[in-house]
């Protein structure tokens, strides 16, 4: 790739959550970070060894604090440049004075946000894989999503990518020597077991693209809608999983006119449950949109939860589009039970609860359970999907045709790379770096 250059200038920023803590962590990182020596008049530890100093006030010559400093010298550190971490008492004014006297240095500048996994990048420490691995480990609250995000910053998903980028290289070095050599002897089934090979990676990708959705149903979150005619309980449904009242209960059919989201952890799977208006002809303008909503949220659903209330004989049923995707739910079961094959609960007394929420964990592990490398973001789909394309049409090329089935080939090899960050991706990174926190 064609080399991005970092800001010359040293970085510093809170590696830590901001606000009062027991401790807090500022990280600095550049060529000449070593100077806070003599800024503060401390001795620097040996490097990836830990220090007790007195971090003096340039000016004043008071103490600041007592912190805890840790050196790690290029290019065996996080950026790949030279990194110190100063560990201080976890008060904003401690934060404050060192800020602001580093600010004051000329080669001093504050980081901007994902600047520190920038220079990483920048200097071959991380790829864009292990970034965006990174990022979802800092921002995972399941079980399951902090495995999956672990494994793609520790490379799983770069050694695959890797692996069909060194096989495709090869065949692209094989035929560029068959045009450069035309006149020489070359073995006479060399383009045919190229493109068996290429044949081989096709299929391969293809296979990882037909994975449902899997690895970013996971990062982002399981869907549930929760949906049905109006005053069939699906706000009290929501209220009773979330263990807190977030819709209005109310009697009044009609009351939920907008989707409400909850955010539950099931078998380790992030799970996003949305309230929606209840199914039947609007009377109102207002309601009408409501109802739009519902619809269009239902069918972007992973899973529907389709109330019917069990006091009534007259429901409506669940849609035909979404039936392989639905679940009958039988509410109010305090009052009544017409059809006990289905699942049957009472919010108000707490029945069924436990049996639904089961059944949910199963479609929920079904839909959301990975096992080896995932795609875990749209980018890295829409580059596959190119790849697959580019790799079709080489094969498709007549075998007279070399220099086009070598161009095909070369476009393959960069939407791979472009998903490791292995050719230029400038354009990538302020969408990648856009959601680190300032400090990482």
């Amino acid at each position: 790739m064609a080399m991005l250059k970092s800001n010359p200038k040293n970085i510093f920023a809170l590696s830590t959550a901001p606000g009062k803590a027991g401790m807090s962590v500022i990280r600095l990182s550049g060529t000449s970070v070593v100077n806070i020596a003599s800024i503060f008049s401390i001795d620097l530890p040996n490097p990836r060894h830990v220090k007790l100093c007195k971090l003096i006030h340039p000016e004043t010559k008071e103490i600041i604090d007592n912190p805890l400093i840790t050196y790690f010298k290029s290019p065996k550190s996080y950026t790949g440049e030279d990194v110190i971490e100063i560990s201080i008492h976890g008060g904003k004014a401690i934060q404050n004075i060192i800020f602001k006297v580093l600010s004051a240095q000329e080669d001093f500048i504050y980081a901007e946000a994902g600047e520190f996994t920038k220079r990483a990048f920048l200097n071959g420490k991380l790829d864009l894989l292990a970034i965006e691995g990174l990022n979802d480990l800092i921002n995972s609250e399941t079980e399951f999503q902090r495995k999956q995000a672990f494994d793609q910053m520790e490379g799983k998903l770069s050694s695959l990518y890797n692996k069909w980028t060194s096989q495709l290289i090869k065949n692209l070095s094989y035929i560029e020597a068959t045009i450069d050599f035309i006149e020489e002897e070359l073995p006479l089934n060399l383009i045919s077991e190229q493109k068996k090979e290429i044949m081989n990676i096709c299929r391969e990708i293809e296979d990882h693209l037909n994975d449902a959705n899997k690895g970013e149903r996971l990062r982002d979150g399981f869907r549930i809608i929760i949906a049905g005619a109006p005053n069939t309980g699906k706000s009290s449904l929501l209220n009773h999983l979330s263990n807190r009242d977030i819709a209005i209960v109310s009697p009044i059919a009609g009351t939920t006119r907008d989707s409400l989201d909850t955010y539950l952890d099931i078998r380790g799977f992030p799970v996003i449950i949305t309230d929606t208006a209840g199914i039947r002809k609007a009377r109102t303008n207002i309601e009408q949109i409501g109802i739009k909503r519902a619809e269009s949220k239902i069918m972007d659903a992973d899973l529907v939860l389709w109330l019917m209330d069990s006091s009534k004989k007259n429901n409506i049923q669940v849609p035909k589009s979404i039936g392989n995707k639905s679940i009958e739910v039988w509410t109010k079961s305090d009052i009544s039970i017409i059809n006990k094959k289905d699942i049957n609960i009472s919010t108000k007394i707490n029945q069924g609860i436990t049996e639904l929420i089961d059944i949910i964990g199963q479609y929920v592990e079904e839909g959301c359970r990975t096992e080896g490398a995932f795609i875990t973001r749209s980018r890295h789909r829409d580059a596959l999907e190119k790849t697959k394309n580019h790799l079709d049409n080489s094969i498709k090329i007549s075998e007279i045709e070399l220099e086009l089935i070598a161009e095909e080939l070369r476009s393959a090899v960069n939407s791979l790379g472009r998903i490791t960050g292995n050719v230029d991706v400038e354009d990538l990174l302020e969408v990648i770096f856009s959601d680190f926190c300032i400090g990482k």
